[in-house]
């Protein structure tokens, strides 16, 4: 009898964390007509916690910074996927899209969400694209007036640059957005802040450490606003995460286990997309692709599959691992190994270039006392989330999380629950019985999409574009700095670095040098 009654007051519990506020960041509205029991004894609980209220920055939208004196102009460069995704985070987007979210004359819901977003008051004012399709697309996004803030008559239509160093010799430029191939960020983000351009560039930071330590020299030489395009820096669940952490509700913690886990050709980054058919000697600028890389004769493979060679792309750990990395230093504030150990191969994708498909890494903190691991696949699409272990109790964390009391746990060790089982859980969407479903395991993955403040669900690359020109307008400061970014593209460089040679690796942080073997 008195398990069962543990198990009631376990499913009560977290029905009632799911729809009520813990630590100060919870905005929004009891679910379902949530009953005052359950929400008692989810305050109880975090009483047994030791988790208090807190004031929580960030927890509401900072006010807008845009005014009819202070329009932002910025330029694109790299109009690919990501560089439209971009655009519409920025409040622009193809008179394509809104067909296709137009349902019986009406927009769908998420387009009205679009259009409701706030206006940053920023003008598209250019694009540079090595590909002219790319960039003649740009213009079309740039003359479509639906979009927020719009209705204002036909808007000036984006100048095509031919060059990004043509771009930033503009005077009609204040600003770029960089989303090219990663071989390609640091030299186009140096010259643009020497420029006296502010700088949002895509993840990952730099092709290699040395063009890491330049690129930082740089930004904090220059002044300029920067800020590195990991927009999970936007969501609550890792800023609860710290907050629990910090809080020392995991106790010692000893060990990170990180993942990420793909099993499809566009997985691989073997894919086709819009215009690639259509790509040829004519229409692609090859030499300014190539830019400091290794010359080779124009090859429609590394152009438009660049991700899958080294030259130009940097390996499942700068696309994939950069994401799972910052996401945890958010978290623990990990910085830069001292030690790291990696292995990998190619085995299954062997006819597209030179990246491993499978790779295996451990970074080691011995002054933190844990070390961190790694662990991706090209071959398997399980989700996995990144473990955060502790010696009182270990927490699941992406955009939802889940903490679990450790078996041999003394600070928990009267609270009657099965270690299996969550002890806390938050997800902004999920419905109150979401633990309890498979749909729900399914659905807490990412940390990339949408996340839940003020009482709304955000698009996180807006929140995070948003953060980059308040604080150019002088408001607050990027989460995603220069710092944090050059120990992002440090961390996974020495993975590569241990891959390709085979060795351990060191970090040598008063030089800044790397030592091998």
């Amino acid at each position: 009898m008195k398990k069962h009654g543990a198990s009631i007051f376990r499913r009560d519990f977290i029905k009632g964390l799911a729809a009520v506020p813990l630590l100060g960041y919870f905005a929004f509205e009891f679910k379902n007509n949530i009953p005052k029991g359950i929400e008692e004894k989810s305050k109880d609980y975090k009483q047994i916690l030791k988790i208090r209220q807190l004031e929580a920055p960030g927890a509401k939208l900072q006010r807008p910074t845009g005014n009819s004196g202070n329009r932002l102009r910025f330029g694109l460069v790299g109009h690919g996927w990501r560089g439209e995704q971009l655009l519409h985070s920025l409040g622009y987007t193809h008179p394509e899209e809104v067909e296709k979210q137009t349902v019986n004359g009406k927009y769908t819901k998420r387009f009205q969400e679009f259009l409701e977003q706030e206006d940053l008051n920023v003008e598209f004012a250019g694009v540079c694209d090595t590909f002219d399709l790319h960039a003649k697309r740009g213009v079309e996004i740039s003359l479509n007036d639906i979009r927020p803030g719009g209705g204002k008559g036909k808007p000036k239509p984006a100048k095509i640059y031919t060059t990004y160093r043509e771009m930033i010799e503009s005077n009609e430029i204040d600003a770029i957005v960089i989303s090219t191939p990663d071989h390609t960020h640091a030299q186009i983000a140096i010259d643009a802040a020497k420029a006296g351009k502010h700088v949002y560039l895509e993840k990952p930071m730099t092709h290699t450490i040395e063009e890491a330590v330049e690129l930082r020299n740089t930004i904090k030489s220059t002044g300029v606003i920067f800020q590195l395009g990991h927009e999970n820096r936007q969501q609550m669940s890792f800023k609860i995460a710290r907050e629990l952490y910090q809080k020392g509700v995991l106790g010692d913690v000893s060990m990170v286990q990180t993942y990420t886990n793909r099993n499809s050709l566009n997985g691989a980054w073997i894919r086709q997309r819009r215009f690639d058919a259509l790509g040829n000697e004519s229409n692609i600028n090859w030499k300014e692709f190539l830019g400091n890389a290794p010359w080779c004769e124009f090859d429609p493979k590394r152009y438009f599959n660049w991700q899958r060679y080294s030259d130009y792309g940097t390996s499942v750990t700068g696309n994939d691992f950069s994401h799972k990395y910052d996401g945890v230093n958010q978290v623990l504030d990990l910085g830069i190994p001292e030690m790291v150990v990696a292995m990998g191969g190619q085995y299954y994708y062997k006819n597209h270039g030179d990246m491993p498909d499978v790779i295996n890494a451990i970074f080691s903190y011995p002054q933190r006392g844990l070390t961190m691991t790694y662990d991706g696949t090209l071959k398997s699409g399980i989700y996995r989330q990144s473990h955060i272990l502790g010696s009182e109790a270990s927490m699941d964390v992406d955009r939802a999380i889940m903490l679990y009391k450790d078996g041999y746990s003394e600070r928990y060790k009267d609270i009657e629950s099965d270690s299996a089982d969550p002890m806390y859980y938050y997800e902004p969407n999920a419905d109150v019985d979401a633990v309890s479903t498979a749909t729900s395991k399914a659905y807490i993955k990412g940390g990339y999409g949408p996340t839940f403040i003020d009482g709304k669900v955000i698009d996180a690359t807006f929140l995070h574009l948003k953060e980059w020109i308040d604080a150019i307008r002088g408001q607050g400061e990027t989460s995603c700095n220069i710092d944090v970014g050059f120990e992002e593209a440090v961390t996974f460089n020495l993975a590569n670095l241990a891959i390709k040679h085979n060795k351990v690796v060191r970090w040598d942080a008063e030089r800044e040098k790397v030592i091998i073997g």
